[in-house]
């Protein structure tokens, strides 16, 4: 028996590389621009009901597939999928799910023959001609795409991706009233379709009706305020009504959202300019450098994925960068690699600190100096058990990492004033002996040579984004 309905399976597959229509992730289609929202298909109404209709047999595998697609195992959910197939053949539903996987492994003849089998095995179902049609339009081929998007309009004429996936082959061609048909149409089919408005405000600021413009992005941001790309086109809007303050606003928000997206940072620098605001453009400018060493050394770490140095570099760029986060999960991934590597504990241990997580940073410290002694490690947990005012272990680590600077100094003269408190006034006065001795020291060194402690703790376009709904 032949299955007309994709599964809501195919999405549990592919939890990690699709989504609702909320325009967070940006994929790059030939000839489109890169703020566009495209969209895969509308979720069908049995998708919830099509995975209890498989027998146990098939649900296991299918099981097995969503695991190894999460552990970006693709080959082995392809596998799976394959021995699905073998059990059920007419089934177009798996045929759909393994072209998706097809695609995360860059398969994309293999992918495309089974778009084309699950849509000889369920003609009449509209979601498979848009998902094939996303296909090709990913690839360039966009009159085939056209074909698909055409034929799941006319079997569901407010099919809402399909239309909005047509319409981004119109503005591709500059085919500026098709473009707004079809995103109005997507509107007028579900009003809460976020990718549409994002993409009819594009085309309405293509043809200078600004106004309408933005408030079609207002509404994309009203129905997600977390949408990455709307902010950055509200910022080009503003930008063209010469409203900067609102330009740098949006912008600004862009950038909280994707930190690492270096498009958001050049708009709102281009804004700051306009604005008058130069000590912030320059900040602006200077992060924009940074981000480009970011992304010569996150293409040394995907060369080299199989070296822990590589993430280590990367985390210690990341660190630089003010991006902890970040860093901490690169330096997790060298561990992963190389379990017990006593720089990379030691580098999530400060990870960790910046981010005032202090006891995964002790506990890092410990581990890496149990793996292998080393004044970094022995440094930074003195900050951590000074910070807890255990002055005995935090001076033994400073002199473990010999450590030379003027918190080592007042962890000296906080000790003398314990133990003066105490009674122990020997030891008290060895204590300030010890700290005057230092800060004469530092005196006497020049800065540069001073052992200190790090501080680490304190789109040229309008940009279209893809979602891809399952």
């Amino acid at each position: 028996m032949r299955l007309l309905a994709i599964s809501g399976v195919a999405a549990l597959l592919l939890s990690g590389c699709g989504g609702s229509n909320s325009g967070d992730s940006a994929a790059k289609t030939a000839g489109v621009p890169l703020s566009i929202s495209s969209s895969k298909a509308a979720a069908p109404a049995d998708a919830t009901a099509a995975p209890a209709a498989y027998p146990p047999a098939i649900k296991e595998l299918l099981q097995k597939a969503n695991a190894a697609v999460v552990g970006r195992r693709n080959a082995a959910a392809i596998e799976a999928l394959s021995q699905a197939i073998g059990i059920t053949p007419d089934d177009a539903r798996l045929f759909r799910m393994r072209a998706d996987v097809y695609v995360l492994q860059g398969e994309n003849a293999n992918a495309r023959a089974d778009f084309s089998t699950a849509i000889r095995l369920a003609p009449e179902n509209p979601d498979l001609y848009n998902f094939r049609g996303y296909f090709l339009m990913s690839r360039g081929l966009s009159d085939e795409a056209l074909a698909d998007f055409q034929k799941a309009i006319e079997l569901k004429p407010t099919h809402v991706a399909a239309l909005n996936n047509r319409g981004l082959i119109a503005l591709a061609k500059a085919d500026y009233p098709a473009a707004e048909a079809d995103f109005s149409s997507a509107i007028a089919a579900d009003a809460r379709y976020t990718d549409a408005w994002n993409n009819r405000a594009f085309t309405r600021m293509k043809t200078q009706q600004l106004d309408s413009a933005m408030t079609d992005i207002r509404q994309a941001l009203k129905l997600n305020e977390r949408y990455v790309t709307a902010w950055n086109n509200c910022g080009l809007i503003a930008m063209q009504q010469q409203n900067y303050v609102e330009a740098v606003n949006a912008f600004t928000r862009a950038v909280e959202l994707a930190p690492l997206d270096a498009r958001w940072l050049a708009h709102r620098r281009e804004a700051l300019v306009k604005a008058e605001r130069f000590s912030e453009a320059q900040a602006d400018a200077s992060r924009i450098d940074w981000l480009a060493g970011l992304q010569k050394v996150s293409d040394e770490a995907a060369r080299n994925a199989g070296s822990s140095d590589a993430w280590i570099r990367r985390g210690l760029f990341l660190m630089e960068g003010r991006e902890f986060g970040a860093a901490a999960q690169d330096f997790t991934r060298a561990l992963l690699l190389t379990p017990n590597h006593p720089e990379a504990l030691a580098c999530r241990a400060r990870a960790w600190t910046a981010m005032g997580d202090f006891e995964k940073a002790m506990q890092d410290c410990d581990a890496s100096l149990a793996s292998k002694p080393g004044h970094d490690a022995h440094s930074l947990r003195g900050d951590l058990w000074l910070r807890q005012d255990k002055l005995d272990q935090a001076i033994a680590d400073y002199e473990a990492a010999e450590r030379l600077d003027d918190q080592v100094a007042k962890a000296y003269e906080q000790r003398a004033a314990v133990r003066r408190a105490a009674g122990q006034t020997a030891e008290a006065d060895a204590d300030l002996k010890q700290a005057a001795e230092l800060r004469q020291a530092l005196q006497d060194v020049p800065a540069a040579e001073v052992t200190a402690e790090p501080t680490s703790a304190d789109e040229a376009g309008f940009d279209p984004t893809t979602s891809t709904n399952q």
